[in-house]
């Protein structure tokens, strides 16, 4: 795995009244640790990092509100399977959500009835609203990001990490094409981060960047919008790339 992971500053951890997961999972808990399911799995980027995960060996299960959809995509890839939303949930240790913003509140609602201690979800989705000719510009959600709108939608517990907003659908769709770029990654607890981290660094080029708790994925969320921009203008597919960072970098 290749990720910076720094632990949080002691003034700014979360006092213990305030913790939204455990850095161990329960004793009790049954999570297939290699399994992960995707909320919109069949939508550009859900099925772009299922596309990449299947081919590194991940199981994948793809869900959608269309069971159908879904199996129809998961029956492409390499040990994929595919169905509703909620069954795909069941089990598996990481719930990656990847649904537009206009459907965020939808979605959370719904996983948070089915979500259970010990699972993770991985939010990426950019609050973004569709603006004219000018394409989207980035929008501030009641909560300060999308992330911590999931937060505060899910039960009390949940664990809750932001990324993946900056990396194209269309990149992670083409298995021939080499990714080179960093996965901004915020959430309030370093076990969280981990995992988070452990699962995107089996997608080879994807390099996991701890920007920091929570509250900051307002941040990496609202770039979204400038690599759009971008993309348009010069016809491309770019991503972030963080420089003077250490070599090799620490787990």
């Amino acid at each position: 795995m290749t990720s910076i992971l720094s632990p949080e500053p002691a003034d700014r951890r979360r006092s213990p009244m305030t913790v939204t997961q455990p850095d161990s999972l329960p004793a009790t808990t049954t999570h297939h640790e290699n399994t992960v399911a995707i909320v919109g799995g069949t939508g550009a980027l859900g099925l772009g990092l299922a596309t990449r995960w299947a081919h590194s060996g991940v199981n994948v299960r793809i869900g959608s509100r269309r069971a159908e959809a879904a199996q129809g995509c998961a029956d492409k890839l390499p040990g994929a399977v595919g169905g509703d939303n909620t069954t795909m949930i069941e089990g598996a240790a990481v719930v990656v959500v990847a649904v537009p913003f206009s459907a965020h509140v939808e979605t959370m609602r719904a996983i948070a009835k089915v979500i259970q201690p010990g699972q993770l979800v991985i939010d990426t989705t950019a609050p973004l609203l569709p603006v004219g000719p000018r394409g989207l510009r980035p929008i501030v959600p009641w909560a300060g990001s999308a992330a911590e709108q999931a937060q505060a939608l899910l039960p009390d517990g949940t664990g809750v990490v932001s990324a993946l907003q900056t990396v194209s659908a269309a990149t992670l769709q083409d298995i021939e094409l080499r990714l080179d770029e960093d996965v901004l990654l915020c959430g309030d607890h370093t076990a969280d981060k981990v995992l988070a981290a452990d699962l995107i660094g089996r997608i080879p080029g994807l390099r996991t960047v701890d920007c920091g708790l929570l509250d900051m994925s307002g941040v990496s969320e609202r770039i979204t919008a400038l690599l759009i921009g971008i993309n348009r203008r010069y016809k491309t597919h770019a991503g972030i790339r963080l420089t003077g960072l250490p070599e090799p970098l620490a787990g």
